[in-house]
């Protein structure tokens, strides 16, 4: 509950600006320094005021809580323009491809939460307290490095752009409905667990979701590298076989370690949480599916996005939404934290289809030609190149 809500508001006000600016600094790279400016701005007076709000509305929706954990609640809620912030940040260097800068500016947050936890372990003062200032310190460490990753890579002058502004407005709030909706149906069914489900089963159930998630890395890095390429391409064909190929990888990777994390299911939970912790396992197979299909999903959007097209993939990611609420409702009261799962593979699945025939629709390749497995799919080294690497007299090291 102390985590949960910070970036959930700053999602809520960024507008879909992040994804305009993926799509508008690849598309027209002399925008950075107004897009850069406006960020900034932006930031910071949305982010103070929707932390004003956030003090008044927020421990409203946490529930009956003890006063440690609301105090700490409203402690948080610090870390609302820095996440916001961030954001903004991550997607401008998205939009100009330095992918590995973005992914640092994210590893970052993971990074300073692992080792102040593993710190505050081993020196016995890791609390509900201590842990929140982690959590606090981490956003900021991630916000200034991405903020500082910027400032090097891309250079932008001081140079706000009010015309510019619409415009990115303009396919952000067409974007902006959808990544809602896709946030919603990836955390209502916590936010739902949290005002009517137990202690025990929100800790279940989170802890399932956390190792599902991990599947599902992979396909969200693939999406975010591609978007940008695809909006920066000149040539159509180029980009539809780009999205392509992206889409039929990620169903081979995701069904490969799918089998065997579904076998391992109880025992990872029972290695990694203990024994009381196998009651999640049915609920973990379930959201290891319930990512496959998310993932796949989320790399058709991703191309509808690099596309031009942000209202289509809102289409599909609201109506994922409201399926998902539905579904929701229906099954928790009656299966638990199994039904939650179910529902959210239910919600995933419509996306996907919804996504995927707008993209049909909307390209020229049609259903196979995206899906139809294809040798060029699979990397190979041609023999010759590495007998030609090989000296004269040595024979290649065929076990490296």
């Amino acid at each position: 509950m102390v985590v949960l809500w910070p970036p959930v508001c700053a999602l809520f006000v960024s507008l879909g600006l992040a994804q305009a600016h993926r799509y508008w600094v690849a598309k027209d790279p002399s925008c950075v320094p107004m897009l850069f400016s406006n960020a900034i701005l932006f930031a910071l007076i949305t982010g103070v005021a929707t932390m004003g709000v956030a003090e008044l509305v927020v421990p409203h929706l946490v529930g009956n809580r003890g006063p440690e954990v609301m105090h700490l609640v409203h402690l948080y809620l610090i870390n609302i323009p820095a996440a916001l912030l961030q954001l903004l940040m991550i997607g401008l260097l998205e939009g100009a491809r330095r992918f590995g800068w973005g992914g640092m500016a994210r590893l970052v947050f993971f990074g300073v939460q692992g080792l102040a936890y593993f710190m505050l372990w081993l020196t016995g003062h890791l609390t509900l307290e201590t842990a929140t200032f982690t959590m606090i310190l981490s956003q900021f460490s991630s916000m200034m490095f991405a903020l500082c990753a910027v400032w090097r890579q891309l250079k932008p002058d001081w140079n706000p752009s009010w015309s510019l502004w619409k415009r990115t407005f303009r396919y952000g709030v067409r974007d902006y409905p959808g990544a809602v909706a896709d946030f919603a149906t990836l955390r209502m069914d916590q936010l739902l667990l949290g005002g009517l489900g137990s202690s025990v089963a929100i800790g279940l159930y989170v802890v399932a979701v956390r190792i599902s998630e991990i599947t599902a890395v992979l396909a969200s890095s693939v999406g975010d590298a591609m978007m940008p390429e695809m909006a920066a391409a000149t040539e159509a064909a180029k980009a539809d076989l780009l999205l392509a190929r992206s889409l039929r990888l990620t169903v081979y990777a995701h069904l490969t370690v799918l089998v065997p994390l579904w076998w391992a299911a109880p025992h990872i939970l029972k290695f990694v949480y203990g024994e009381s912790f196998l009651a999640a396992s049915s609920t973990l197979r379930v959201l290891l599916l319930a990512s496959v299909v998310l993932s796949v999903g989320g790399i058709v959007a991703s191309g509808l996005n690099g596309f031009g097209h942000p209202g289509m993939s809102t289409i599909a990611r609201v109506a994922s939404a409201v399926v998902t609420a539905v579904a929701l409702l229906t099954l928790l009261p009656r299966y638990g934290i199994v039904g939650v799962a179910v529902a959210s593979l239910i919600g995933y699945t419509v996306m996907l289809l919804v996504a995927f025939y707008c993209l049909v629709n909307k390209r020229q390749l049609g259903f196979w030609g995206y899906l139809r497995p294809r040798f060029q799919d699979i990397p190979r080294i041609p023999l010759r190149s590495i007998l030609n690497a090989t000296p004269v007299g040595k024979a290649p090291n065929l076990e490296t």
